[in-house]
């Protein structure tokens, strides 16, 4: 496939949300998507990813620009519109087809191995040529499985501040008094209503400095700016009831009257836990200007509780894909299958072993899995079978390579910003985190290009040469800067794209 075509099949992803006939011509695809792949590569914001691209003729040449100019390429904030076009199922979209031109090259081979047992797939009808059994053309004809599926969950977590009860409760009281006063502006009433907010800031302020509050501290507290909101809450609803009878529309934008709702629901939240002593509840909002965002409890060591949405992933030789994105949290065992059936539809033929932890075991999870001939790496359930000494270790060595997928976890959240997702929309959010996705894809199919050209040189070169090329490889994996994900996106990220 030439380069043209693979670079089209990624545009007819975005002309989808668009229209043909309405609005001004769209900047050229090509550059968008590069551009794309620049901020996520490198893991900078909108506008750094601007002033990056017009500072650097090599990132200019990878997005597609015939020649060096001096001026930006387009405004920052287009990076948000392409998101909310995109949103989360085009931007898995624009990954598959990543993944797709990893397959077409060979970047992902998915070697059948041959086991004993129900390991491999169907055993295709004898007579049956290579090609009918890859393509499916005989009449019984069965494409046998191949490949590794390794499966986890993890938490991508947002941009905001860690939650307690008293300061959301002080911010939303806050809120509330920017929504009296811009309803005050409107002239209709002689005194402006009385919200105590010196007082109620003061309280709150004497509250903060304190570093270890007793729990009766804590509670009287949240008390106070309970009903300080309870107050500025009432007082809304009189001023709006005045103006709906004289027949005035309040001067609020489509943001006030979100942010009405959202501080009306924590009051409502707040004020059930205060009074029963709660310390959980459904839906909590935890931050105001993100009321999507929800706890994810996770039980790990220093991190019991994370804020941002929930991954299913699943990761086969190196490469990566997000099945189930939510901001509430699922389990993710209910998805192995539909994970399974995703790999098939990917690649056309399920995989021969799938690497998860216990909770993706289910009984239901096993059984579908055997049916389909496929393996997997927990224990069976009841009385654990004898095995011999040869069989743990090639068990353990299965076992261990369940690892790579926190690898990837590790390599998303600490180079490419799977760790601190800053977008502000929900729909934006998710597709942010399935962007850097594709972002890691790109560069693991660089880098997979990269190897070959470094094997080639070592065969034709002496003892002392192949030395010196592996030294000069090691130290290029090592060093994880920003000059090398320059030279991977000028050289060799337009190469696998155009293979």
């Amino acid at each position: 496939m030439s380069g043209s075509e693979t670079w089209d099949e990624m545009a007819q992803v975005f002309f989808k949300h668009m229209s043909e006939g309405h609005g001004r011509a769209s900047i050229d695809l090509r550059i968008i998507l590069g551009a794309l792949l620049v901020k996520h590569i490198e893991g900078i914001s909108d506008e750094d990813t601007i002033q990056y691209i017009q500072e650097n003729i090599y990132a200019q040449y990878f997005v597609g620009l015939p020649s060096f100019q001096t001026g930006p390429v387009f405004v920052p904030s287009l990076f948000v519109e392409v998101r909310k076009r995109l949103g989360k199922e085009g931007a898995r979209q624009l990954n598959d087809l990543v993944l797709r031109q990893a397959k077409r090259a060979k970047a992902i081979k998915h070697r059948k191995k041959p086991s004993k047992g129900g390991g491999q797939g169907p055993v295709p009808p004898a007579g049956t040529s290579a090609e009918e059994e890859v393509s499916g053309t005989g009449a019984e004809a069965k494409v046998p499985n191949k490949g590794t599926l390794k499966v986890d969950a993890t938490v991508a977590p947002q941009h905001v501040g860690y939650p307690t009860d008293t300061r959301l409760l002080a911010e939303a009281r806050q809120y509330s008094e920017e929504l009296i006063d811009k309803l005050y502006k409107g002239g209709l009433w002689q005194k402006k209503p009385r919200t105590y907010r010196r007082q109620a800031r003061k309280e709150y302020l004497a509250f903060s400095k304190k570093r270890a509050p007793k729990k009766q501290t804590v509670r009287q507290a949240r008390g106070k700016q309970l009903r300080y909101l309870r107050r500025n809450l009432k007082t809304m609803h009189k001023m709006l009831d005045m103006l709906e009878a004289k027949g005035i529309a309040p001067s609020w934008q489509h943001r006030d009257w979100q942010r009405l709702w959202v501080i009306q629901e924590l009051y409502r939240q707040q004020d059930i836990m205060h009074r029963d002593g709660r310390r959980r509840i459904d839906n909590r909002i935890v931050n105001i200007a993100q009321p999507y965002v929800r706890p994810i409890q996770r039980g790990k060591a220093g991190k019991k509780t994370e804020f941002g949405a929930k991954l299913n992933m699943s990761e086969t030789e190196g490469f990566v894909r997000a099945d189930q994105i939510s901001f509430d949290n699922f389990n993710e065992g209910g998805f192995l299958m539909s994970q399974v059936e995703a790999y098939k539809a990917l690649f056309g033929y399920y995989p021969e072993l799938v690497l998860a932890d216990r909770i993706y075991l289910t009984r239901k999870n096993r059984k579908a899995l055997k049916d389909k001939g496929i393996r997997n790496s927990g224990l069976p359930l009841g009385r654990r079978p004898a095995m011999t000494r040869n069989e743990k270790q090639k068990r353990k060595k299965e076992q261990n390579k369940r690892s790579e997928i926190e690898g990837k976890f590790g390599q998303a959240k600490s180079k490419y910003g799977l760790d601190d997702i800053k977008t502000k929309r929900q729909d934006t959010s998710m597709a942010c985190i399935a962007l850097i996705l594709m972002a890691l894809n790109a560069i693991k199919l660089g880098r997979v290009f990269l190897c070959p050209f470094y094997g080639r040189a070592a065969a034709l070169t002496s003892n002392l040469g192949r030395r010196l090329i592996l030294n000069l490889t090691q130290g290029c994996n090592q060093v994880l800067s920003r000059t090398q994900n320059l030279i991977i996106l000028h050289r060799l990220v337009p190469a696998a794209l155009t293979f």
